[in-house]
C-alpha cells in the first residue's frame, strides 16, 4: 500500500508541475455553469480499474479562492462506481498556477456510485467507454 501511495504521489507531482502535458476535453457542464473536462490521453487501465483525471473549471471563485480543481480518480466500470484518490486546488482557471494537494476528506473517501443524470455519471460513462 505504501508503494502504491508513493507511486501515485510521484505521478501526481509530475503532472502538477507540467500543466501543458494535459489535453483537456470538455465532457459536461453543471447547472451552476461550472465546466468539467477529462484528459482522455492520460486514462490508464490496471487490475480491472480505470484511472483518470478530471478538471473542474468554476464559473465563480469558491469560498476558498479557487477557480479550478483537478481530481485523480479510480473507476470501476463493471460495478459503475468511482473513488477519488486525490485533489489539487488552483487559484487560476483550467488548473493554472501552483496547486495545493489534498487527500479526500472523509465524505469523499471510498467507493461511490454516481447519481443518475449527474456530471459524475456522464464523466464515468465517458471514461469507461474508452
Amino acid at each position: 500500500m505504501k508503494k502504491l501511495t508513493l507511486i501515485l504521489s510521484l505521478m501526481f507531482m509530475v503532472t502538477l508541475s507540467s500543466p501543458s502535458y494535459a489535453k483537456w476535453t470538455k465532457v459536461d457542464e453543471g447547472v451552476d455553469g461550472d465546466t468539467y473536462y477529462v484528459d482522455f490521453k492520460r486514462i490508464r487501465k490496471h487490475g480491472g480499474f480505470v484511472y483518470y483525471w478530471v478538471l473542474s473549471d468554476y464559473l465563480k471563485t469558491t469560498p476558498y479562492g479557487d477557480l479550478s480543481t483537478k481530481v485523480y480518480s479510480q473507476g470501476d466500470c463493471q460495478l459503475f462506481r468511482e473513488k477519488i484518490l486525490s485533489f489539487s486546488f488552483h487559484k487560476e482557471p483550467m488548473g493554472g498556477g501552483s496547486g495545493y494537494i489534498q487527500e479526500p476528506v472523509k465524505e469523499y473517501q471510498g467507493w461511490k456510485n454516481p447519481p443518475p443524470n449527474s456530471v459524475n455519471e456522464t464523466i464515468l460513462k465517458a471514461v469507461c467507454a474508452q
